[in-house]
Formats: structure tokens, sequence, C-alpha cells
């Protein structure tokens, strides 16, 4: 059997998948005072030394370089949400790990620093006070660009304020075969949240799974746009434990046909795309969900991370990702 394990990160294993909550994450944005914004370097030495300043404040933190990495490398860390597709772009980047890739920093995005900090539930308040943490480790070594009225100042005027941006990834396949999402995203949107794909703005949506966050950072203290989110997350939950209640009880035939194509495809398929590939795995965990199905081991969220192309590419082996990906899926859904 393909072995999965190397392109997990050690916070995203669990025994237990919940059935709407994929993961938590909460993103602190800082700057520091005495350098421009890495938008504006004037050379890729300036980045450099920013990439140095921050290492020495976080040394029990492992470093890994990007500009000293293969486009391939890049892009399995962002398969695994440790960088932004953003951050790969930039000629004089970083990221900073911890040993169960719960945390990363970010160096040279958008903004000087981006903590992260992840988890696999719906966690925000413990995972704030890890960043919290973090945040005064490096503000304990460095001159960090903070305004009294304003607060913490960012590159885009958007994360001024608190420099915090809380988010949770839902799978929701009921709301969005019944065609809800649209509506939930305007609903949500006048009070200042926004309804993104899996890698964030501007990203596709696979395998029915959405990003939910905040988009206001000034005028709200962590603890209210915490407690916001939570609120909000909560009733789209609800929201989609309704509908698939519905689903089971007036479109049953229609649901149990729907887990099955995408169960019998999954196991036989000889090609299959990535997106094809997450709406099946969406839907076969739905049924399992529901109590269609039982499969031993299957791991959604691990698959939806195992099967990306970074992790099947081999440049020495001439087989189709798309192969790769349909071999790995009939290993690992039995």
């Amino acid at each position: 059997m393909s072995d999965l394990e190397p392109n997990i990160s050690e916070w995203m294993k669990t025994n237990k998948e919940a059935p709407v909550v994929i993961s938590s994450r909460i993103r602190l944005a800082r700057n520091l005072e005495n350098h421009v914004h890495p938008l504006m370097f004037p050379t890729e030495q300036d980045g450099f030394r920013v990439i140095n300043e921050v290492q020495d404040a976080l040394p029990s933190m492992t470093l890994k370089r990007l500009d000293m990495m293969d486009q391939q490398n890049k892009m399995k860390l962002v398969a695994k949400h440790l960088v932004s597709p953003e951050l790969i772009k930039q000629p004089a980047s970083a990221v900073l790990l911890n040993d169960d890739e719960s945390i990363s920093v970010m160096i040279n995005e958008e903004d000087h620093i981006r903590i992260q900090a992840l988890g696999t539930d719906l966690s925000l308040e413990r995972l704030y006070k890890e960043a919290s943490a973090l945040d005064d480790e490096i503000d304990q070594q460095l001159d960090i660009s903070y305004d009294e009225h304003l607060g913490y100042l960012t590159t885009c005027p958007t994360n001024i304020g608190t420099g915090m941006r809380a988010s949770v990834m839902l799978h929701l396949p009921g709301l969005s075969i019944m065609k809800r999402m649209s509506g939930i995203a305007q609903t949500i949107n006048r009070f200042g949240f926004t309804i993104r794909g899996i890698y964030g703005e501007g990203s596709q949506v696979y395998g029915h799974i959405y990003q939910v966050s905040n988009q206001l950072t000034l005028g709200k203290t962590e603890e209210e746009i915490i407690e916001n989110l939570t609120e909000v997350i909560n009733q789209i939950i609800n929201e989609e434990l309704q509908i698939r209640s519905r689903l089971d009880k007036h479109k049953h035939i229609e649901t149990l046909d729907r887990v099955y194509r995408s169960l019998g495809i999954l196991q036989n398929s000889r090609l299959i795309s990535m997106e094809e590939a997450s709406y099946r795995l969406s839907e076969v965990k739905l049924g399992i969900d529901l109590n269609y199905i039982e499969l031993d081991n299957f791991k959604f969220n691990e698959l939806m991370v195992g099967i990306q192309t970074p992790f099947l590419f081999d440049e020495e082996d001439e087989t189709p990702v798309n192969e790769k990906r349909a071999n790995v899926l009939r290993e690992h859904i039995k």
C-alpha cells in the first residue's frame, strides 16, 4: 500500500474525523519597524536580513528557506497548508516550523511575519493562545510596527488592527449539493465574514470544502472576532447537518446512489483528476457520516492532502499523475 504518512503533518493525524469541521487556523500578521514591507524590498538581501532576524528571535523552530527549494517541494508546503501560494512566489522568503508542523511562521509574504497556528477541531481560542505566545516571543526580540490608535500596521489595510485572521475549514456537501453556498456567503459577508476555497482568497473549491474567516480586523478585539466567528461556524454546521438529514429522509435513494457511484469510481478508476477525486472522496465521506457505508481507516483529510500532485509527481517516473492518484485511491479505499 502507498504510504501517505510522510506527506501528512503530525497535527493533521487523528483517529476520529468530525462530520463537518476539518481544521481551524489563527493567523497573525506582523511587520518590523525598521524594514520596508516585503513587496517593496529594493533587493533580495533586504529580505534575507529579515529572515535572519526572525530566525534569531525564534531559535527553537526549524527554518526552511524557499529560495533553496525546488518548485515541487514548495508546492508540498502549500498542499500541507504550511505556507500560502503567495509566499512561494517571493524571491526572498522562508518558513519556520515547529516539530509537528502545527505552527508555522511565514517570513516575507505580504507582511514580514505571518504566524499560523493550526488544529483539527473547532479550537480557535486554544490556537489563539499558541499564536499569541509566539507573538510575544517575537515582540521581546524585535521592534514590531504598531500604532496606539490603529493597532498593528500591515501591508494590506484590511489587516490593520489586530492583524488576526481566524478561519475554519468546513466540509459542506449538503449545502453545496443543494446550492445554498452562494446565499450563505452573501449573508455572512454582511456581518464581516467571508467564504473562500481550500487555499484562501481566489482559490478553487475542492471536495465541497470551504474556508470561513473574518474579514474585519479593526475595531474588534481578538476575543470578539473568535467569539463571532465561532457563532457563525456553529450556525453553518447546524444548517449542514439539517440538510444532510433532509437528504437522507427525502432524497434517500438519490443520495445513496450518489455515494455508491463515487465509491465505485474511487475503487475502480485507473485515471482520476484531483478535482474529480476530491468530490468523490467528499461524497464517500458523506456516506460514512450518514451511516450508509463503513470503510476501515478512511481518512478524508489525509487523503485530500496525500493525493495532490506535488506528492505524486516524479521526474524519473513517466507514469501520469492521474494514474498514480487512481492507484493510491484504490489501495486506500477498500
